[in-house]
Formats: C-alpha cells, structure tokens, sequence
C-alpha cells in the first residue's frame, strides 16, 4: 500500500519547506516573501495538523521575535500570528498559550505605533473632532469638511415633542478613549 510512504512523504516535505521558510523569515530582506507564504498556507485548516505543529511554531516562534524589528513588517506579523491563534484549538494547550501571548504583544506594539504615529500627524491632516462642549447641532468641524447637517437624520415619529435622539459614533478605539456622539433634537 503506498498511501502511508506518501503520507509520510508530504508530511517530511511539507515540515522541510517550514524549516527553509524559518530560515527566511529571519533576515529583513526575505521576511515579506516568506510570511506571505506562510500567511498563505495558513489560510488552510489543514495546515494546522498535529505533524506540522512543531515546525509551525517554530517559524511563528521567529515572527514573534523579529517582526516589530527594523526592517521587518509588524503588520504583517501580527496578521499572520492573529490566524494562527485563531485556529489555537487546533494547537497543543503550550502552543495555543505561546500564541496568545504573542499576538496579544505584537498587538499592543501595533496599537503604540498607531498611537505615536497619530502624535506624530500635523494638527490639519486629520480632521478630529470637536470637545463636547462645543458639539452643537449645524456646526461644522472648523475646517468646513463635515457639517453636521449633511448627515440624514431619520426622524422618530414614536418619541414625544421634545424628546432628544442619540445617534453615537465610534471613530477609534484605544484603552483611553471615549465614545463620543452627536447629539440633535427632534421636533
């Protein structure tokens, strides 16, 4: 019978090509080629069987230690280990543990970066919103791109004369902010 030699033939090539993609994720220059692969070739659930854990995991294991590092791409590391600990069901409890823990890292490394790079921005490329106080039906954001006005506002005929409708809009979502909603009364 030769399903079995093929089997185990697929399973030692398939474990030689994540050895050689290892390889490659650890140098800046062949990083995005190999995690795209990788990225790839996790997007099927098979991927995520038992005799590919080890070599799976020691490539994520790379990802996790090089990705937020000059020259590598924190993104796309994050991206490929948020599939994986997606799928940690399908890992041993170690590898699933390893996984979350990872992902949650490079998650915060990516929300610092958005969060320095939102400091870093000039006051005028990106239209924030008014304070509070100062959010009144008719007013525009200062700069005239988006008056509240132009917004369709769908009256509600249930609510009594003189009742306030609420419609909350969520712009971002960081461990300090708030939402923050427009406010219009209904006549």
């Amino acid at each position: 019978m030769n399903s079995i030699p093929s089997m185990d033939r697929h399973i030692q090539q398939t474990n030689d090509r994540l050895q050689c993609i290892k390889q490659h994720l650890q140098n800046p220059a062949n990083f995005q080629t190999a995690a795209t692969e990788l990225l790839d070739w996790c997007g099927d659930p098979r991927a995520f069987q038992r005799p590919f854990e080890q070599s799976l995991m020691g490539c994520l294991t790379v990802v996790s230690r090089v990705a937020a590092q000059q020259g590598f791409d924190l993104d796309l590391g994050y991206r490929l280990l948020a599939v994986c600990a997606a799928n940690r069901d399908k890992f041993t409890p170690k590898s699933a543990a390893l996984l979350s823990s990872w992902c949650e890292e490079l998650g915060r490394l990516l929300l610092l970066r958005h969060q320095k790079n939102r400091q870093n921005e000039p006051p005028g490329k990106v239209p924030m919103q008014p304070p509070m106080s100062s959010m009144k039906p008719g007013l525009s954001h200062g700069d005239g791109s988006f008056p509240y006005d132009s917004v369709p506002w769908q009256q509600n005929t249930n609510q009594p004369p003189g009742s306030v409708s609420v419609v909350t809009t969520v712009w971002g979502v960081t461990n300090t902010s708030q939402n923050q909603g427009l406010f219009r009364t209904t006549q």
